[in-house]
C-alpha cells in the first residue's frame, strides 16, 4: 500500500496566513508595550509610596520621642521647612531638605532632598538621589490654650532623572499628623 504524502500549502493559503499575521502582530505589539509602560508606572509610584512611608515611619519615631521641639528657630510652615528638635537622648536634631546637585545620565541636576542630622554626627538622607522633594511643610497643631500638641507634615515627591516618560511624571503628595507626647514642650 502507498503511503499518502503529506500536501502542502497552497498559495492562497500561504497569503490567508501572512495577512494574519501582518494584521494580529501590531495589535499584539502595541498591547505589550502599553502593559510595559503601565508596569513602569505602577513601578515608579510604588517606589515613591515606599519611601514617603519610610520616611514617615522615621517622623513617627524621632518626634513622638522628642524632649523638646524647638519652634523658635524652626521655620514652619513653610516650604521647604526646617524642624529642629531634641530627641530623647538629648541629641539636637535638625530636619531639612536642601538643594544638592546629582549627576543623571543626560547631565547634572539640583534635586532637594530630606535630610536628618542627629548632633555632631553626619547627615543622613531620607530620601534617594533622584527623588526631589517638591514640598516639605512641617505646621504646628495648637489646641485651645494654645499649646503645641502635634505637627502636621505635608510632602510631595517627584521621581527624577530616569530615562522613561511615565518615570519623570510620576509623584506623590502625602500628609500626616503626629501628637506629641504629654513630656514634650516647645520652646
Amino acid at each position: 500500500m502507498l503511503a499518502k504524502l503529506p500536501r502542502g500549502l497552497s498559495l492562497l493559503e500561504a497569503v490567508i496566513y501572512i495577512g494574519l499575521v501582518a494584521l494580529i502582530l501590531p495589535v499584539m505589539v502595541v498591547f505589550i508595550l502599553q502593559v510595559q509602560m503601565q508596569h513602569v508606572a505602577l513601578d515608579a509610584r510604588t517606589r515613591l509610596e515606599q519611601t514617603a512611608a519610610l520616611t514617615f515611619h522615621e517622623l513617627q519615631t524621632d518626634i513622638t520621642s522628642a524632649n523638646t521641639i524647638t519652634t523658635s528657630t524652626s521655620t514652619l510652615s513653610t516650604n521647604p521647612s526646617v524642624l529642629h528638635f531634641t530627641n530623647s537622648t538629648g541629641s539636637a536634631v535638625t530636619i531639612d531638605c536642601p538643594s544638592v546637585s546629582t549627576v543623571f545620565a543626560g547631565g547634572s541636576q539640583n534635586v532637594h532632598r530630606l535630610r536628618m542630622q542627629v548632633g555632631a554626627a553626619a547627615a543622613v538622607y531620607l530620601t534617594d538621589y533622584d527623588v526631589d522633594v517638591t514640598t516639605w511643610q512641617v505646621e504646628t497643631i495648637k489646641n485651645s490654650a494654645n499649646v503645641l500638641t502635634g505637627l502636621r507634615f505635608s510632602l510631595k515627591y517627584a521621581l527624577l532623572g530616569a530615562t522613561k516618560d511615565v518615570y519623570r511624571s510620576a509623584n506623590f503628595t502625602g500628609q500626616t499628623t503626629i501628637s506629641l507626647s504629654p513630656q514634650t514642650v516647645a520652646n
